[in-house]
């Protein structure tokens, strides 16, 4: 496990309380295509990002923490100080991704990089949906020096190195402007 994730669980743990407990709910977009896994649907739609559409069954919503007095009030953990947040930094990446030597067997890296450049300039509507709805179901973002209210925030999706050069839509978040600290 990486280093950047062992020290953020470490953190999770020490913002448990009786008021406020660890349960996760991450991104799980589903795609409607046949296939067993998103390589499968996306080899199965020929690399037609046109073809390649989000099911009113996924799950947008993100975050780490839930109340115990009122299951609906969330919040996510990052564990960076506050004046990380005046740049861009890694919200998510919920949409697809190759991030293992298994599924990098099996997936042509060209046109599974083609095929994320043409999501992302094609697909504007599944992008847009999931900036505007992945922060709806939490109250914001707990940093190591504090928290910042949702309506502070801002959203948007990059495409990134990923793993042996398999790119990556990711989300990114950062303060408004008006709120840098």
């Amino acid at each position: 496990m990486q280093t950047r994730a062992i020290t953020g669980i470490e953190f999770e743990k020490e913002l448990e309380t009786e008021f406020w407990v660890r349960k996760e709910s991450k991104p799980k977009l589903i795609w409607e295509v046949d296939g067993k896994n998103n390589f499968d649907k996306i080899k199965n739609v020929n690399y037609d990002v046109t073809k390649f559409n989000l099911s009113d069954k996924s799950v947008i919503n993100k975050w780490d923490f839930v109340s115990t007095i009122d299951d609906r009030v969330t919040f996510e953990v990052k564990r960076y100080k506050l004046s990380k947040f005046n740049k861009w930094v890694m919200y998510s990446e919920p949409f697809f991704k190759v991030a293992d030597r298994q599924t990098a067997k099996v997936v042509d890296r060209d046109k599974y990089n083609r095929f994320v450049y043409d999501f992302f300039e094609k697909r504007k509507d599944i992008i847009d949906k999931v900036l505007n709805e992945i922060g709806n179901g939490n109250s914001g973002i707990r940093c190591l020096d504090g928290f910042i209210p949702q309506d502070k925030l801002e959203y948007r999706a990059e495409i990134l190195k990923g793993w042996d050069g398999f790119k990556r839509i990711t989300v990114m978040c950062k303060l408004k402007d008006k709120y840098m600290i």
